[in-house]
């Protein structure tokens, strides 16, 4: 029995074997064949970029394929890690080479497809420009490339050799961190500082300002600033040497890294910052005697008086000295006086940390850029004990930096949310996310500096389609994202692990064909980037009033957002957002309307600006559910028409249809017909010099979409050409789930006229 069992597995072993290396040799053959193919569209003058980019990937892959065949174990180890992988992490990690081998013939395959039907003459290959990161100006919410926009994307973490950047980005930058500071009049260890000074120009890039592991003579000196600390934050932003701290390293960097292309983006202030503070919140913790100070400070400048406070909080403090609260905090307190004050002041109190430093960066350098990797989850979800002000950072920065993501599994089995019955992904904090952000800020270029389109600690997929990678990636640059940097590439150029992570397994090296659709894509948009830079740049006539005072107050205050907002997402109109500093910065003419849902609280100067801006002619559609109360929950003065109009429903669906009847237009609509209760297509337009709209649409739902487009108050029939294939397309077409299409539409005179 025992040489039956050894004999079939040795059996198995030769099968297997044998499989592998006909995979081995497919791939050659099938790399042969596109290169020929390759050489003729060369011959007759056709674009070949993607399809040698398409070779260079299947390159890239087939030494991440040998090197986990030679590592079976160590993958099993990596695998076991996740909840889904767990109990066939062997078998998964047995198979895993063959695999990415399958999926390299399957994208070499549908390479030498799309090619043949080019040197066919059934699709017009559109030109295609690399891109030479040395040589990529940065202007405004733009990055161009020869005087004309581009979107950049690349990898954390992967190694820059040519055989990686020629297709796959070429990102430069530098890490810095406080440890590099010898003592604290800003002497800087001898090795780093000759490495910034011999560090040439370079490619854009950004600065990377680490807050992780202070000095170990800083520690000694001032061991109690490490209170407060939070993860990826090693010491208290409110500690007077702290701040001392970062005065003197970036005294000694920043006038070094003036001018130069690797710091062009700009500085990275902070890493997934957050302070949360709230008992059973991820990474909560506690604050500093300083931070407490600093809020008693707050306090009195905003209460004027200790008796005011008392009544307001239902307390008997005898001095603003001695007013204590519990941090963190109990979550019973959520829309008590103590919890808004509370929250309020952390939000502050983070803001003005990113704004210390931005000014130190800018006393050194004036034109320098700074960005935060902000989570826009933090903004798009109910939460609001962690300390951050999405619209403050926003203004802050002169970047909109963020590390936006996207799911559509969770391997942590929490149950099912609302979205999964009409979308094929979680689109909420990359789409709320960017429409926020560029309406505070429409003239900065966008930066994710960690994108989790494709993966998270929580989220991955080893069988994800790379239909997915193209609709978000696509998805984001519409609503504004201008350069990428997908988490992420832990491998050597000989495919080999770099760096062991907790979230290798199952992410992007391990997945050919959506590394290869993820080129494709950036490919495509750049073709396009014009066209699509204008999409970004629409103007947008709807509105929705956001207070972060009701998102404080209210325990689920998103959540009602994000139904707001889903109202309008699919009606071809770019959404947007106000706030009471929109309202009073911006030019009114921005928009059309201002829509108001289920935001009962706001502070005095949210609801003057509402009124300020209905005085000044404005239009507000709303419930009778909003602007009824101060962030103390006391009654404040009803909005009044005055100038403008002040229009009230009692349903979503009236509200809904009574903005889009005052900004729709007789101009294009897309009806679209699908097997849910919801529309799942996303889609922006604009009007180009020869009059002709180009149409851009993403199927973010869970079925195929039939879509007929109409032209309102034209007498003619609608033309419609795939932009990237130069295909006609017929009316009253089909998108199946994650489709992109970039449509021009264009009318034909009917016949007899």
């Amino acid at each position: 029995m025992k040489r039956q069992t050894i004999y079939f597995l040795f059996l198995l072993l030769m099968s297997t074997s044998s499989f592998a290396q006909n995979l081995v040799n497919e791939i050659q053959q099938e790399k042969r064949t596109l290169l020929a193919l390759i050489k003729k569209a060369e011959k007759k003058g056709i674009d070949v970029t993607k399809e040698k980019s398409t070779i260079r990937t299947a390159e890239i892959c087939e030494r991440f394929a040998d090197w986990d065949e030679k590592n079976i174990k160590k993958n099993e180890q990596l695998f076991k890690r996740l909840k889904t992988y767990k109990q066939n992490a062997l078998e998964v990690a047995e198979e895993l080479p063959n695999f990415e081998r399958e999926e390299i013939v399957l994208m070499l395959q549908d390479a030498q497809h799309t090619l043949e039907l080019a040197l066919k003459g059934k699709v017009v290959k559109q030109p295609i420009e690399k891109i030479d990161w040395s040589k990529v100006k940065l202007e405004g919410s733009d990055a161009l490339y020869n005087g004309k926009p581009v979107f950049l994307a690349d990898y954390t973490w992967k190694p820059k050799v040519d055989f990686l950047t020629e297709y796959h980005g070429n990102l430069d930058g530098i890490f810095v961190t406080t440890k590099y500071l010898l003592d604290e009049k800003g002497t800087l260890k001898p090795n780093f500082k000759k490495e910034i000074i011999e560090k040439p120009s370079g490619r854009v890039g950004t600065v990377f300002l680490n807050h992780l592991n202070p000095p170990k003579w800083f520690t000694e000196k001032y061991p109690e600033a490490s209170v407060g600390s939070r993860r990826y934050f090693d010491y208290d932003i409110d500690h007077p040497a702290t701040r001392a701290l970062q005065q003197s390293l970036l005294k000694s960097i920043v006038p070094t890294f003036k001018d130069k292309k690797y710091s062009s983006i700009g500085y990275m202030l902070v890493n997934e910052p957050h302070w949360h503070t709230k008992e059973k919140s991820w990474d909560t913790g506690e604050v500093s005697s300083y931070t407490f100070a600093k809020f008693r400070k707050y306090l009195e400048e905003k209460h004027k008086s200790i008796a005011q406070l008392n009544v307001i909080w239902n307390t008997s403090f005898e001095s603003f000295d001695s007013v204590k609260i519990q941090v963190p905090m109990s979550g019973d307190l959520r829309g008590s006086a103590v919890w808004y004050d509370w929250m309020r002041f952390n939000q502050l109190r983070g803001t003005e940390w990113f704004q210390f430093l931005s000014d130190e960066i800018h006393k050194y350098d004036p034109k320098a850029n700074t960005h935060i990797k902000v989570m826009p989850h933090l903004f798009s979800e109910n939460a609001r004990d962690h300390g951050i002000d999405l619209e403050a950072l926003t203004e802050v920065t002169t970047v909109i930096g963020n590390d936006a993501g996207a799911v559509y599994s969770d391997m942590w089995g929490k149950k099912e949310p609302e979205w999964s019955s009409k979308y094929y992904f979680d689109w909420k904090q990359l789409c709320i996310g960017y429409d926020f952000m560029k309406s505070v800020s429409p003239d900065k270029l966008v930066f994710n500096s960690e994108g989790h389109f494709i993966s998270t600690i929580r989220f991955r997929d080893l069988k994800m389609k790379p239909e997915y990678a193209r609709a978000t990636y696509w998805l984001a640059t519409m609503l504004g994202l201008d350069v990428m940097q997908t988490w992420f590439w832990p491998r050597d150029v000989d495919g080999s692990l770099r760096k062991e992570s907790k979230g290798y397994a199952a992410s992007l090296t391990q997945m050919p064909r959506v590394i290869n659709e993820i080129t494709l894509t950036y490919l495509d948009m750049n073709a396009n980037a014009e066209a699509l830079t204008k999409i970004q740049k629409l103007r947008k006539p709807v509105r929705i009033f956001h207070s972060e005072t009701s998102a404080i107050n209210k325990p689920t205050h998103m959540e009602d957002v994000y139904h707001t907002y889903e109202q309008f997402l699919f009606e071809g109109i770019a959404v947007g957002f106000a706030t009471k500093n929109i309202l009073n910065k911006q030019p009114h003419h921005l928009w059309d309307v201002v829509v108001i849902e289920n935001t009962p609280f706001v502070t005095k100067e949210e609801r003057n600006a509402l009124q300020e801006y209905l005085d000044q002619g404005g239009t507000i559609v709303m419930d009778n559910k909003s602007i009824l109360k101060n962030e103390y929950g006391e009654s404040i003065d009803v909005l009044t028409q005055s100038k403008g109009q002040l229009i009230k429903f009692n349903t979503a669906e009236n509200i809904q249809k009574k903005v889009l009847s005052i900004v729709k237009k007789d101009d294009i609509q897309i009806h679209e017909t699908n097997m849910l209760s919801h529309k799942g297509c996303i889609w922006r337009y604009f009007e180009n010099e020869e009059k002709l709209k180009i149409v851009s649409i993403v199927n973010v739902g869970k079925s195929e979409a039939k879509l007929d487009v109409l032209l309102n108050g034209i007498d003619q029939s609608v033309e419609l050409t795939d932009v990237i294939t130069g295909n006609k397309i017929e009316n009253g077409f089909t998108m199946k789930s994650l489709d992109v299409y970039l449509l021009k539409v264009g009318t034909i005179q009917k016949k007899g006229l």
